[in-house]
């Protein structure tokens, strides 16, 4: 039963013993360089970013033309929205409704998209609507409903507003 071990067999459980420490100190090495790496591939981003942007010749004439007073005018029509967005279950089917209202004194053309991703797929949606000014009454706000595979998901709605 319990038989002594023989020479052959202790020398090969040292050998076995002795390729499981190389192995693990390989690792170990590899597992620094890798390390070392990746410290200066972030070092080298870093620099990166740290530099100024360099233009393309001729694309410095263009960069005056973008920067138009026209700019923050669009930014000022987006605070003029508010924007909620809801699901509402007609029977068996499921609808999400969203409704933009304007808020100033300027009337606007909204070109709306959405995209609702839920367990059961997405839909896309798409409209147009013209928003009175707030003054308006009712003409200030608008709905749009486009029917959803499923209640609850993500909504991303965008919208693009322009004065006519």
């Amino acid at each position: 039963m319990n038989q002594p071990i023989r020479s052959g067999d202790q020398w090969l459980a040292d050998a076995d013993r002795e390729e499981s420490v190389r192995t693990m100190s390989a690792l170990k090495l590899l597992l620094a360089g890798a390390l070392c790496l990746a410290a200066a591939a972030a070092q080298q981003l870093a620099r990166a970013s740290a530099l100024p942007p360099n233009p393309l010749p001729g694309a410095a004439a263009a960069a005056p033309a973008q920067q138009l007073p026209a700019a923050p005018g669009a930014g000022d029509l987006q605070a003029c929205l508010q924007e909620t967005g809801d699901y509402v279950t007609i029977g068996r089917a499921v609808i999400y409704v969203i409704v933009i209202a304007n808020t100033c004194d300027k009337r606007l053309r909204c070109e709306i998209f959405a995209n609702v991703t839920g367990a059961k797929g997405s839909s896309l949606g798409h409209t147009i609507m013209t928003l009175g000014a707030a003054g308006s009454g009712a003409a200030a706000k608008q709905t749009y409903s486009m029917r959803v595979n499923a209640a609850g998901g993500i909504a991303q709605v965008s919208r693009d507003c322009t004065v006519p």
